[in-house]
């Protein structure tokens, strides 16, 4: 698999399965956060609780819960030629969510809300960093420019509907619309709705909104101002997909995504998981 066939996002998002030791008890997505110097692997409260946040019940039919998470990952496995380009292959990786038998937790929660906002958060610095991953932060490949969402606008889940991997470990793009006035919080939570249809398995997932700019500068993210574009497409970070609003296929097909900050509070915050 050489290194310029990959889109920058299959290095930054990846499917994870939760496990119960060798046991697999679901499948979702994951992808990566910069914060400093530390890369963080995200995905869903539920992913990592293996619980119900709003009922604390089991998600699995037979009550297990994760201990661990298997995630894929690129890495490189030749040597650059002449024009930068390398060999890698997918890798599987596993993290443990506890130190020792479900004793204390290694994973965050949102500092404020808990498990009311449907995050979580796991550092995985030294496994990168020691292992040779090809990996990159979602905050780190989405593009500099600051832009505010709006309601109607385009964006893109990227993730592993019902755990496919299509032959390589590029995540599956669906489509889909802001479908709430980002302006307000839903439930009094950092959250809106996106209109799409989504499946299991895209939980964990990062959201792109898209930006389509015509003749003009934009801000960037250390406060200057880009040269004027006569056309430019930016894709930002909107937040990260925890799943369908109604439990019908059919149902309104709305997806919640819970806002970027979330994110960042999380990982810069300091509350870990108490096993209850």
């Amino acid at each position: 698999m050489p290194s310029h066939l990959s889109n920058p996002w299959n290095n930054a998002v990846s499917y994870v399965e939760m496990m119960f030791n060798h046991t697999m008890l679901a499948s979702g997505t994951c992808f990566f956060w910069r914060n400093g110097a530390q890369i963080y692997l995200i995905s869903n409260w539920h992913n990592f609780a293996g619980l119900d946040p709003s009922s604390g019940k089991p998600l699995s039919a037979h009550g297990g819960i994760p201990n661990k998470l298997k995630f894929t990952a690129l890495k490189q496995i030749s040597d650059a030629d002449a024009a930068g380009y390398f060999a890698m292959k997918l890798t599987t990786v596993t993290v443990d969510l506890y130190e020792g038998e479900f004793a204390e937790s290694r994973w965050k929660v949102h500092p404020t809300h808990g498990q009311l906002v449907d995050v979580g958060a796991i550092d995985v610095t030294s496994l990168v960093r020691d292992s040779g991953l090809s990996i990159r932060a979602a905050n780190d490949v989405e593009d500099d420019a600051v832009l505010p969402p709006f309601a109607s606008q385009d964006v893109f889940i990227l993730g592993f509907p019902l755990g496919l991997i299509v032959g390589s470990p590029a995540p599956v793009w669906k489509r889909g619309t802001i479908a709430s006035d980002p302006s307000f919080d839903i439930d009094d939570l950092p959250k809106l709705v996106v209109d799409t249809a989504t499946r299991k398995g895209m939980s964990g997932s990062v959201v792109l909104a898209r930006h389509t700019v015509f003749g003009q500068s934009i801000p960037k993210k250390d406060g200057t101002m880009s040269e004027p574009y006569v056309w430019a497409k930016r894709d930002i970070v909107l937040g990260i997909y925890s799943g369908r609003i109604g439990s019908g296929e059919m149902d309104a097909q709305l997806g919640i995504v819970w806002r970027r900050s979330v994110i960042d509070q999380t990982v810069a915050g300091n509350t870990f998981y108490i096993v209850k």
